[in-house]
């Protein structure tokens, strides 16, 4: 059998998020605003924690956030501004980290035992650092938090879902979800819409490829990060919404799966997606997307600060999937980041004051607006930008439709993340360079999974 709690989360969070849109909610804390860049905000705040009242006696907390590039990175320098100029007791030494290097820097700090006091944690990574008895338990923390009753039980639970021992190991802060963006200009210009089904999006791809002039319908991306976009394309071509079937085999090679891979592998073998898509990763897709290279990307709602800074507002829009020949379009189910202290952790209160800050609402509301996250405190959704977002509405239109069904990745597994980097990511890359089969790849994928789900169900019973 497989763990259900994200979709169950799916549910929830969509009853939540539409119930709070339409009747507001009462107990709002957010102040926060949009106005004047991060950097300019962070200087004034920084000035501010400076002042004459500010104790003589400072203790440190080190804050590793995983994904530091420039838009996350002005942000916690605003947010770290505001929390000392709140809390002039406290100095936060932020380090914003590569996001394709991030894992290795948590695991040897674990493994060194020099760990920040507070880091940014993903739902991905939750069960190896548990499984290292790395994390703290946050259960006392939290209830002690004045805006407890903010945050969306469906998120607290998802958190609690993915600890064997169910115990809350970060405060969770935002979710992402999956989705694709198009170029509406471009498209415009050509008389067409979004396609709205796999064989629209194929026609697309072969009928808007113009290698001559380096210019295409699709970016692909076969690098770093290529898990989140095939697998939505695999599983609803194949028409299914569980990776393992109730006696925990994984159903990843099946016939429609092998089928479906070869399809997608076919958009780079035939030249219709840049000769770059093998080895692209996040960065290079999105700059294929902003510059014009590209009409069309599958990614998740965190892009949307780099599609304005490239294309600018009203040029582009996100978009359902393409669905499959019935209708249906499968996604990965609502991921979650939050935040978290370690066992390690040197600066204990310090700590909680700054974790429980960066999921406040003032501090979520900031960083959600920019980056283009959905907030799970409540106490956000009655902020201007929240109810007025373009984008949050199709996320809310997605989480309705009867015809999404939600893939759970499963995060569970400690070894989730090495099959990932070690197994599906070059052997994508394999694929699309036919130096192996898909049925070959997906037979090792199927094999890897249900050893470890197998072994996971036996340990936890």
């Amino acid at each position: 059998m497989k763990r259900k709690f994200t979709k169950v989360f799916s549910i929830l969070l969509c009853v939540a998020m539409l119930a709070a849109t339409a009747v507001g909610c009462a107990n709002n804390q957010s102040t926060s605003s949009s106005s004047g860049s991060a950097e300019g905000s962070s200087e004034t705040s920084a000035e501010g924690s400076s002042s004459e009242e500010t104790p003589a006696e400072q203790s440190n907390i080190v804050f590793w956030y995983h994904d530091g590039n420039t838009v996350s990175n002005g942000i916690f320098e605003e947010l770290v501004a505001r929390f000392e100029e709140e809390n002039p007791q406290y100095t936060v030494e932020y380090v914003g980290l590569p996001n394709d290097s991030y894992l290795q820097k948590y695991n040897t700090a674990i493994a060194t035992n020099t760990v920040p006091d507070v880091a940014s944690i993903r739902d991905m990574d939750m069960s190896a650092f548990i499984s290292q008895n790395a994390l703290m338990a946050l259960d006392d923390t939290f209830e002690a938090w004045e805006e407890k009753d903010n945050i969306l039980p469906a998120a607290l639970e998802t958190v609690r879902s993915t600890a064997p021992d169910g115990k809350l190991y970060c405060l969770p802060e935002y979710v992402t979800m999956d989705i694709s963006w198009c170029n509406t200009t471009l498209l415009e210009e050509k008389g067409l819409e979004p396609p709205k089904t796999i064989d629209e999006f194929m026609q697309y791809c072969e009928d808007l490829a113009d290698p001559t002039n380096g210019t295409y319908f699709f970016s692909l991306r076969g690098g770093a990060g290529s898990m989140e976009a095939l697998f939505d394309f695999l599983f609803t071509y194949a028409g299914e919404d569980s990776l393992f079937d109730e006696e925990g085999n994984c159903v990843i090679n099946g016939d429609k799966f092998v089928e479906g891979l070869e399809l997608y592998a076919s958009i780079y073998w035939n030249g219709w997606t840049s000769n770059d898509s093998v080895t692209n990763d996040f960065k290079k897709i999105v700059a294929e997307f902003g510059s014009g290279t590209s009409m069309y990307i599958m990614h998740n709602s965190s892009s949307l600060p780099e599609h304005q800074k490239n294309l600018g507002e009203g040029n582009f829009t996100n978009v359902l999937a393409p669905a499959n020949e019935n209708g249906e379009v499968v996604t990965k189910a609502l991921s979650f980041c939050g935040f978290g202290m370690f066992n390690a952790s040197q600066n204990v209160e310090g700590a909680k004051a700054l974790t429980t800050y960066l999921c406040s609402a003032d501090a979520a509301s900031y960083h959600c607006e920019i980056e283009g996250r959905i907030p799970v405190n409540t106490g956000i959704y009655d902020d201007e930008w929240y109810q007025n977002d373009p984008c949050i509405g199709v996320y809310q239109e997605m989480m309705e439709n009867e015809n999404v069904k939600w893939l759970e990745h499963a995060i569970w597994l400690p070894s989730w993340n090495e099959f990932r980097s070690k197994l599906q990511e070059p052997d994508l890359q394999a694929v699309l360079l036919k130096e192996k089969t898909a049925k070959e790849v997906l037979d090792s994928w199927a094999e890897y999974l249900t050893a470890a789900q197998k072994e996971y169900l036996a340990s936890n019973g």
